[in-house]
């Protein structure tokens, strides 16, 4: 990606962050991005298509990563299924790694998906199918191995609440710090994992064992 797109992408991941969606000014990301309108029109098109490509530079990366890390860990593990606190680990520690650490550009990525989901636009909808359903589809199996493949219906349930917190904690990170009445650095990223891989682990299992209703 060249470093035109790139200005763009980044000054459009603050604009979205500040206004949402529906206010986010084309006019003021060009600004901030140092290029004009064309640029935006020949390199995106479309607000929507730029709000896309904000969402797929920074998870497809994750997403590629989160893949290589699973295959790695099936191969040491010659093939059987993994421990289930290890797929969820994968799951969880490189998207708060890139999103949360100290490089996080002032959580702008995770305040500009939070207002752009919360409008419930079709095409944002639609994008989150696009760019996750392998990856779901293939932790939803790993998952499955890791309980001794239960009914499948609860791994649906335990995927479904599993994003639901993953999104959660993303939107709402700033929240962390008025939660714990300031005893959590929201900055201690190694300390958010530890705790959300232990809460997802437990409930997954817990949802697992449940009697079927």
């Amino acid at each position: 990606m060249n470093n035109t797109k790139i200005k763009i992408i980044e000054a459009a991941e603050v604009e979205f962050a500040i206004n949402g969606f529906s206010g986010a000014s084309i006019r003021s990301i060009t600004s901030s991005a140092g290029v004009n309108t064309a640029a935006i029109n020949y390199h995106f098109g479309t607000k929507e298509d730029l709000f896309k490509e904000v969402f797929r530079y920074r998870i497809e990366p994750i997403n590629t990563e989160r893949m290589a890390m699973l295959d790695e860990a099936y191969a040491k593990n010659e093939g059987r299924p993994l421990p289930l606190v290890e797929v969820v680990e994968i799951i969880i520690r490189p998207l708060f790694t890139k999103l949360i650490g100290e490089d996080s550009n002032n959580f702008y990525f995770l305040r500009a998906m939070g207002k752009g989901m919360g409008e419930e636009r079709d095409f944002m909808k639609s994008l989150h199918r696009d760019v996750m359903q392998k990856v779901i589809e293939r932790f939803s199996q790993a998952i499955s191995e890791s309980l001794g493949n239960p009914d499948f219906k609860k791994i649906g349930y335990g995927m479904h609440f599993l994003s639901c917190i993953l999104v959660g904690a993303m939107m709402k990170h700033g929240n962390l710090e008025q939660m714990s009445c300031g005893e959590v650095d929201l900055t201690h990223t190694q300390s958010l994992i530890d705790h959300l891989i232990t809460f997802i682990s437990g409930g997954l299992k817990s949802i697992s064992e449940m009697d079927q209703k």
